[in-house]
């Protein structure tokens, strides 16, 4: 059994920002913070622990509390499906689809998420984009504020949904940025980066990917010959 486990902002989909729109709608409305996302990189990262950061830097709240946390990610989901709903340049990146499709059909696949989105974020990104059905389980930062923490949680549910241990080897984890591939790396799995995000094939080929692709459609031929043959 092979299990890929996919990041979602710039790996699935790109939103347009309407993720940051939101965390930024929600702190405006908390705390009269404008542009709270200003000189904050996401990338990569969950959102519990972009909203600390946020409480950290931009309010000087050295150590935010989980229910301060918690707070922002409630007026953030509030805010989120209209945003992405609305958002102008929402869209399905190249050849995720297809890929999806084609690993939908097969008895020797399992498909999750491991993102750094608190789970009700995740569905309602990847709902306008029709992405849901294809994602059964995942590891989400409502799992774990720690992105290698919530990659072995996407792991453990899925060797409880095929009834028995699946072996590190047979598990990828893909994603778009280098801390996409550190949590993969740290948790003991092949990791895939795709260089649909912020960062080239030789940026993720160097903070360790097992391979690197341009996108899921060039990339397509390579991502199955090097996954499927290991």
């Amino acid at each position: 059994m092979k299990v890929f486990l996919f990041d979602i902002d710039q790996t699935l989909i790109n939103t347009g920002g309407a993720g940051l729109r939101a965390l930024d709608r929600a702190c405006r409305k908390l705390y009269g913070l404008e542009n709270a996302m200003d000189g904050i990189s996401p990338h990569g990262k969950t959102d519990p622990a972009i909203v600390r950061e946020i409480l950290r830097i931009k309010l000087a709240s050295e150590a935010p509390e989980k229910h301060e946390i918690a707070s922002v990610l409630d007026g953030y989901l509030a805010f989120l499906k209209h945003e992405v709903q609305d958002s102008p340049t929402y869209r399905v990146l190249p050849g995720i689809v297809s890929l999806l499709n084609d690993m939908a059909v097969r008895t020797d696949v399992m498909v999750g998420l491991a993102t750094g989105n608190i789970e009700l974020g995740a569905r309602i990104k990847l709902d306008r984009g029709g992405l849901n059905p294809y994602f059964s389980f995942g590891g989400f930062g409502s799992d774990s504020e720690d992105r290698t923490e919530l990659v072995r949680k996407a792991a453990e549910k899925a060797a409880y949904n095929n009834g028995s241990s699946i072996s590190p080897a047979d598990i990828f984890v893909i994603g778009d940025t280098p801390l996409d591939i550190d949590a993969g790396i740290r948790a003991g799995f092949k990791t895939v980066g795709v260089a649909t995000g912020s960062y080239s094939v030789e940026q993720l080929l160097a903070s360790g990917a097992s391979l690197a692709v341009t996108d899921l459609a060039q990339g397509r031929d390579h991502f199955f010959r090097s996954t499927f043959m290991e």
